[in-house]
């Protein structure tokens, strides 16, 4: 227990240090200092300790109770309106980030998961009142938490639309993926500011299949943009380019909170497999006790191996609220699905592939004291969900099966930690993590993006190059369809959110190929084995891997509503199709086929009007054929059960 006296050597410690001007270590000791106090019997701050929070910026954390006037009066002036009954305290960097959009500056912030970034974006909107405010996330599920947070401060003065055909209000937040933008660039007639969260994914380095449609949307809409805040964890430079130009780099190295690690993977025997270590040392860490634990693995099979482990060492948690849950994935997933016997030894797992419902109520139970202990991850964890845990552990490091680069070992350490919660989190190492490297960003100009640009009207700096090349894309679309069918269906949104390589390997297929898909006329039938031979064409130009077991699902899956997926599963598993790829066909089904879908059906009705409209297959598809309310309610969260009945 930490006495009074330890408290004032560790305080005087603190000031020489800052009075030596490393302020970032300083920070580092108080919030170590603050940990420290929060484990005792009497955890109020004296007075000296309040001055040295205030000190090193971290405002929130001063107990007004304790503190001097002078103290007090500096939180006083730090308050802000972020939309809720009480205003809230900023710390000093996030303050120097407020003040400069308040300025009317565009702004790239690079920052600690833990900095606080949210409260920003608030304050902004509660301060200035703008009109349309966009703001573009990486995944439906942290589209849906901005939405929350949002919703409960803003829905009294903002309409808050996350979908795609929503007519516009008088004000507006729009949240959503990138994808979800083009229908809504034509709509609206000036942004007052574009928020694009994550915005390192408009780098190939990072998402290559998504980037372009990023960069895309962050061109379009930042012409009507008055101004711009992108937002991103770990970035020490950005590369000179033209997507950020005008905008001022801050880079914040500012922790709300500390990690201590642990390299476990120094302490191997020799004589050890790295397999046997690895689970050794996670027995070890769950019978010692590491509180809330993130697990991150980095694969599906990974996710197999730790939760087998776990699952064997773990007793029954004695927790109700599990033990329904349990019952509840039994009753509607099935006695084979792994899951109902993870979440009683209170293990859940997130892959970003799972139904979105069922990872926001582990996300849930995950934040109940009672709840589940551990998650076990892929890198969904950090590229999706803002969740944070008191211990991270590193069981492997890699990211599919290319090893992880450091600026994603630091997303997946970034974890560790909470404010007000976990002053000090704490990272244990199975595996070497990668080198200390500074990521510099680099934002290339792709000819997927290049194409899209409207010659008179880019909206960034082009060289001549790539004018020609906006014009050879025109030449060659035009020649492939005609000029009055191209400019007529040019802007449609389902075009504009398509790749231009996509877009010209299905103009030429229907050009040269009347009755190309085969069979397309099908897709208009109920019955659904008639599809395959449609579907095997289309699946075919998108390249996916597994080809048949797609189509098969595909057309299996149209009787969703009427099926538990217990029933589906049962349905599909002969065809070694698994719980796990029902996920994935799912949304692959509900997105990616059914936008190229879409797109096919827009070209083939202008070159064939006589041909037959499949837009009623789009639509069911792109709500999983589920009615469409119940598909966009699971993304808010509520399981397609609970709507059905």
């Amino acid at each position: 227990m930490m006495q009074t006296n330890d408290i004032y050597n560790t305080c005087l410690d603190i000031s020489n240090v800052l009075n030596a001007g490393d302020i970032s270590n300083a920070r580092s000791k108080v919030i170590t200092l603050l940990h420290e106090i929060n484990g005792t019997n009497n955890n109020s701050y004296m007075e000296l300790v309040n001055h040295l929070i205030r000190e090193v910026g971290l405002l929130p954390y001063i107990d007004t109770y304790t503190a001097s006037w002078e103290d007090r009066f500096v939180c006083e002036v730090f308050k802000v309106n972020i939309g809720e009954r009480k205003p809230c305290v900023l710390h000093t960097a996030q303050s120097q980030v407020l003040k400069k959009l308040l300025e009317g500056k565009s702004v790239a912030v690079s920052a600690p998961t833990s900095f606080g970034k949210s409260f920003v974006i608030d304050a902004f909107i509660a301060i200035k009142q703008p009109i349309n405010v966009v703001i573009l996330v990486p995944t439906v599920a942290l589209a849906d938490e901005t939405r929350r947070r949002i919703c409960r401060k803003f829905s009294h003065q903002y309409k808050i639309i996350t979908t795609t055909d929503v007519e516009l209000a008088e004000k507006n937040i729009l949240v959503f993926p990138q994808e979800r933008a083009f229908a809504y660039i034509d709509k609206l007639p000036s942004i007052d500011i574009l928020i694009v969260d994550e915005f390192y994914k408009a780098s190939t380095n990072f998402d290559l299949e998504r980037s372009s449609t990023l960069l895309s949307s962050m061109v379009e809409l930042g012409k009507k943009a008055k101004q711009r805040y992108y937002l991103a964890p770990n970035i020490h430079e950005i590369e000179e380019n033209v997507f950020t130009e005008g905008m001022t780099f801050l880079r914040m190295d500012f922790k709300t909170v500390v990690t201590h690690a642990w390299r476990l993977y120094k302490s191997r025997p020799k004589n050890e497999d790295k397999q046997s270590f690895k689970t050794r040392k996670l027995i070890e860490l769950i019978n010692t006790g590491i509180g809330k634990a993130l697990i991150y693995t980095g694969t599906y099979k990974g996710i197999e191996e730790v939760t087998t482990i776990l699952n064997r060492n773990l007793y029954n948690k004695d927790s109700e609220l599990l033990a329904n849950f349990s019952d509840w994935l039994e009753c509607n997933y099935g006695e084979k699905y792994i899951l109902k016997d993870l979440v009683k030894h209170g293990i859940g797992i997130h892959n970003g592939q799972l139904h979105r419902s069922l990872s926001q109520i582990q996300i849930k139970l995950f934040e109940e004291q009672n709840g589940l202990d551990y998650l076990v991850s892929t890198s969904s964890i950090i590229e999706g969900v803002n969740t944070q845990a008191e211990s991270v552990v590193l069981w492997s490091n890699k990211n599919g099966a290319h090893k992880i680069d450091y600026f994603t070992f630091r997303n997946i350490i970034g974890r560790a930690g909470r404010m007000f919660r976990y002053f000090v989190g704490r990272v244990y190492m199975l595996e070497e993590p990668p080198s200390q490297e500074n990521t510099k960003l680099r934002l290339e100009f792709p000819d997927d993006v290049v194409k899209k640009l409207d010659g008179n009207d880019p909206g960034i700096k082009l060289n001549n190059e790539q004018y020609v090349k906006i014009q050879r894309y025109q030449d060659e679309m035009i020649e492939l369809l005609g000029t009055d069918i191209w400019h007529r269906i040019e802007r449609i949104p389902q075009i504009r959110s398509c790749k231009p390589s996509m877009l010209k390997i299905i103009a030429e297929k229907l050009k040269t190929d009347s009755n190309w898909p085969t069979n397309c006329d099908a897709l208009q039938n109920n019955n659904t084995w008639e599809w395959r031979d449609a579907l095997g064409d289309i699946i075919e130009i998108l390249e996916y891997h597994r080809k048949g077991h797609l189509r098969y699902y595909a057309c299996a899956c149209s009787n969703g509503w009427k099926m538990t997926i217990k029933e589906l599963y049962n349905t599909v598993k002969d065809y070694g199709i698994t719980y796990e790829d029902i996920f994935t066909f799912e949304r692959y089904v509900s997105f990616n086929l059914s936008s190229i879908i879409a797109v096919i059906n827009i070209i083939r009705q202008e070159l064939y009007p006589n041909s037959s409209n499949i837009a009623n297959f789009v639509y069911k598809a792109s709500n999983a054929f589920l009615p469409k309310i119940v598909f966009q309610l699971e993304e808010y969260g509520l399981p397609r059960m609970i709507s059905k009945k």
